[in-house]
């Protein structure tokens, strides 16, 4: 969340490409904001990331105003300030934001085109009729440098000023502001004020006067629960979750009509933060006939369904079938449940309704095998009087634009368009706090784009996981046996994959691109489209393949994948066969397949699975000259090109003695080269017969030599 108060204030730009995230525990939404408030300067953003604490690097809680004060700022506002610029004219626009000029004239004594011509006319952007300081790390420099009292008494000159020139919603804010002591005169304005901020969209505008009217609020009077209440309906819209964990729980403590309403609130706000979901009985007992009671209800079974702990949902879903408000809400919960437990489509009975509904109908689009619907159902503007969702989080706020997010980057995934999936994403991490829907499904995606198209998880990703630590542990292995494939590692990738299935086969809530060219057969990695499903089976067929007739089972295979529209599955299935072709001997059909991955991943923007393939054409192109004589050919021997065809099928160890068996070494010549024992040997040389469809080591020479001639 940011720190202006105005809703007129424009959001900080997102930073740049390629930026500086600030280290591994600042989420990158956290980053832009604070590199916005300090005009992109690297070193004093740096700086005061790194005066902030954990929680608001993270994004748990909101950024305070001021900002910390850091060596920087004063070195940059000595820089940047004329001497002669009054201090406290300084300090007042800076704490006014955006103002009229009838202010500016009032603060000043001077008219605007004095202003323009003068010292201050540098630091003072004047257009519309309207004012504000034109560089924002000069304003975050001042209020950092300026002292509680001085701020107190700039606020109370800018609301005489507004005052004075008919502006009693920027009167109001510098009154509750420049007041000593609490004045419980402003609470209701202050919450009306907030309220209509949160409607707008504006979560850092509503959590700033919610607050206010927390300080102003008394102990023992309805207005107190009220306004903590309001105020965790701002953090959580703004993805705040530890502060509106605190101010949901103050409410809760609190007697009054707004504990029942407070529980929806701390429902959400305990999964985002910590990842699970508190069952009902904490809550409980409660009034059912009270709305508060039927949205905790449906947020509990929804968020226990996201993460996969459907007991807890079935939990949640009993309790709200005692809410008198739960009829046509109720069905489409259930729907949606079911469908996260694989029980079920769901679209029709979740319907239309709120914007939580509407980005599970788009995904529910994506599962039925159009991807494309579900997109073109999420750009639909929103209705001008779109209703808000259980706990009161509006539409256009950033939790639930970056939900809205989320499903589209996933949509773009399942319609095999990955790299405008790791695009979107990352555009969307740079203003919203995408790390928190469906349980941190962002992070794990990121991880698994990253590889797609880099072949590494990058800074950017491990900064995400900043929001969400616990998030991406699921897929911990299969991460690590993806980056190895596709650095050419596949040894190494299928012992990951080992662990992996030793784990249980821990699977993500939403598929992902996984791994099944190597290591164990794989399982759904979640709810995913048919077509994944289908790319998936087939790439199991190749991998199952024999010799007595694996030309007639690729050839169908082959056909097959045509009918897969997604890009990115179907250059998977391509890259295996080719790769299982010329394992095979027959090179030219394995060089047509992984042509015709590689054009597959371009379109998909998969670079690092393009570049997978290109190496092992590269490799099997590799060819000795032509009458090049003995010293030639020894510098590029026929069973080289052996080995870039059998790469992706054997490990390390195996290639090394598949080459010498092929080479015509016997078992005890092959144990001595290799400090091995003979048993040894012949036990990688069954697993090597295994793999390549032979019988014997006359046959494994003769697959080599078939191998290069026909190269």
């Amino acid at each position: 969340m940011g720190v202006a108060p105005d809703p007129a204030v424009p959001p900080p730009a997102p930073a740049p490409r390629g930026s500086d995230w600030g280290g591994a525990g600042t989420a990158p939404h956290v980053h832009s904001a604070v590199r916005a408030a300090c005009r992109g300067e690297p070193a004093l953003t740096a700086e005061v990331l790194a005066a902030l604490s954990p929680e608001q690097r993270r994004g748990w809680r909101a950024l305070p105003d001021p900002l910390p004060h850091v060596p920087a700022f004063d070195a940059y506002r000595r820089q940047a300030v004329p001497q002669d610029i009054d201090a406290g004219l300084l300090l007042a626009l800076a704490l006014c934001g955006v103002g009229g000029l009838p202010v500016l004239g009032l603060l000043t004594g001077s008219s605007s085109d004095r202003i323009a011509a003068s010292p201050l006319g540098h630091l003072v952007r004047l257009r519309g009729g309207a004012f504000r300081l034109s560089d924002p790390a000069l304003r975050a420099s001042v209020l950092a440098a300026s002292t509680t009292g001085e701020r107190i008494g700039a606020h109370r000159l800018l609301a005489s000023a507004f005052d004075e020139t008919g502006d009693p919603l920027a009167a109001l804010w510098h009154r509750a502001r420049g007041a000593v002591c609490g004045d419980p005169r402003l609470v209701e304005p202050l919450l009306d004020r907030a309220g209509a901020a949160l409607r707008a969209g504006s979560a850092d505008c509503a959590w700033a006067f919610a607050t206010e009217a927390v300080e102003h609020a008394q102990s023992g009077t309805d207005a107190l629960p009220e306004a903590l209440l309001c105020a965790a309906h701002a953090a959580l819209a703004g993805g705040c979750v530890v502060d509106a964990l605190e101010c949901a729980e103050g409410a809760l403590r609190l007697d009054g009509g707004h504990r029942d309403a407070a529980r929806a609130t701390f429902v959400l706000a305990h999964a985002l933060r910590h990842g699970t979901v508190p069952g009902p009985e904490r809550l409980l007992p409660g009034d059912p006939a009270v709305p508060g009671f039927h949205h905790a209800a449906v947020l509990g079974a929804s968020l226990s369904a996201e993460r996969g702990d459907h007991e807890r949902s079935i939990a949640w879903l009993a309790a709200g079938a005692r809410a008198e408000h739960a009829s046509q809400d109720q069905i489409a919960l259930r729907a949606w449940c079911e469908l996260l437990a694989g029980e079920g489509t769901g679209a029709t009975a979740i319907g239309d309704g709120d914007e939580i509904r509407r980005v599970a109908r788009a995904l529910c689009a994506g599962l039925q095998g159009d991807p494309d619907a579900g997109l073109r159902a999420l750009a639909e503007p929103e209705p001008r009087d779109a209703p808000e969702v259980a706990v009161g989080l509006p539409v256009r706020g950033p939790l639930l634009r970056a939900r809205r997010a989320v499903a589209e980057a996933l949509l773009h995934v399942w319609a095999g368009r990955v790299g405008i999936a790791r695009d979107l994403l990352r555009s969307a991490a740079d203003r919203l706090p995408v790390a928190f829907p469906f349980g941190g499904l962002a992070v794990s995606l990121s991880r698994r784009l990253d590889l797609a198209v880099d072949g590494r998880i990058g800074a950017w990703s491990k900064s995400l996981e900043a929001a969400a630590p616990w998030a991406r542990e699921p897929g911990g292995f299969v991460d690590r046996a993806i980056g190895a494939y596709l650095q050419g590692r596949s040894d190494e990738a299928a012992v990951h994959l080992r662990l992996w299935d030793d784990r249980g086969r821990p699977a993500e809530r939403f598929g992902l691109p996984g791994l099944d060219e190597v290591g164990p057969l794989s399982v759904s990695g979640g709810l995913e489209p048919p077509e994944t499903t289908t790319a998936r089976r087939l790439r199991e067929r190749v991998r199952a393949a024999r010799e007595a007739s694996w030309r007639a089972d690729l050839e169908t295979v082959a056909e097959e994948s045509r009918g897969v529209r997604s890009p990115f599955e179907r250059a998977r299935v391509e890259a295996l066969l080719g790769s299982t072709c010329a394992a095979r001997g027959d090179l030219g059909r394995g060089v047509r397949h992984l042509r015709a991955a590689q054009s597959l991943f371009e379109e998909a923007g998969a670079h690092a699975w393009r570049g997978l393939v290109e190496r092992r054409l590269r490799a099997m192109g590799e060819r000795a000259p032509v009458g090049g004589g003995a010293a030639a050919s020894s510098a590029q021997p026929a069973l080289e090109v052996c080995r870039a065809v059998w790469d992706p099928i054997l490990t390390a160890r195996e290639m090394e003695v598949a080459l010498l068996m092929a080479d015509g070494r016997p078992n005890r010549e092959i144990a001595h080269t290799l400090h091995v024992s003979v048993r040894t040997v012949e036990v990688h040389g069954g697993r090597i017969f295994a793999k390549l469809d032979v019988r014997t080591r006359h046959e494994l020479t003769v697959l080599a030599h078939r191998t290069d001639q026909h190269l």
